[in-house]
């Protein structure tokens, strides 16, 4: 595997590891494994998986879609060098034009179908990896994406001392307690049952990072 995306970078200005979280006083949404910096005026929807948990929760901004997600990672690092060619071949092939950039925790990926453009940043620290996904019309792209880099810089990653599936989505919980500016479109968006997903805006960023297609056993543990 190539060198961890970031990890000397992160580990001075963010994404922070909960063992090192800032004492910065900043207001910071507890998800379980994730704690997100969500930008003033924001409105939280949850997306869940059709098994039950949730998926992802996202930031919706005027500009466009904020979305952070922590995985499992093994402690070599290296994961997303394999992950950012998986993303952008599978993108790719929906259709999407891809363009490769470099970010201030390197290799980012920048994906765009017609007018809404989507850039994934990545983030590798002890054992886990920060994605974060902004989505959104062209024509904010650039703010929408100083955002993306401004949450990702304030998110604290909590990690389960418990061996993990490399790749593997590390759990979200909503707390009873989401300040009230959030509260509503959150709670709102919470499903009673498992449902699909059906409908996205711009392209489809995978939630889920895929398995290797040629693994015949289980994916290691971290």
């Amino acid at each position: 595997m190539g060198e961890p995306a970031g990890r000397r970078h992160h580990q001075q200005r963010g994404p922070w590891d909960g063992e090192n979280a800032p004492r910065d006083g900043r207001l910071r949404l507890d998800l379980g494994s994730v704690q997100l910096p969500v930008p003033p005026g924001a409105k939280l929807v949850c997306e869940p998986d059709p098994s039950g948990p949730l998926r992802a929760v996202h930031v919706m901004v005027p500009e466009g879609r904020l979305t952070v997600s922590a995985f499992a990672a093994p402690r070599t690092g290296g994961l997303w060098t394999e992950l950012v060619e998986e993303l952008a071949t599978q993108l790719h092939a929906e259709g999407a034009t891809i363009r490769r950039d470099r970010g201030e925790w390197g290799r980012e990926l920048v994906a765009r179908n017609g007018e809404v453009v989507a850039r994934v940043v990545a983030v590798e620290g002890p054992r886990w990896l920060l994605r974060g996904v902004g989505t959104g019309p062209a024509q904010h792209a650039l703010a929408l994406h100083e955002m993306l880099r401004e949450m990702v810089r304030g998110t604290v990653v909590v990690r389960s001392p418990d061996p993990l599936p490399v790749r593997s989505l590390l759990p979200l919980v909503v707390p009873d307690d989401v300040p009230e500016p959030f509260r509503d479109t959150l709670y709102q968006s919470l499903p009673t049952r498992p449902r699909q997903i059906t409908s996205h805006d711009g392209p489809v960023i995978p939630m889920m990072l895929p398995q290797r297609a040629n693994s015949g056993t289980s994916p290691g543990r971290s």
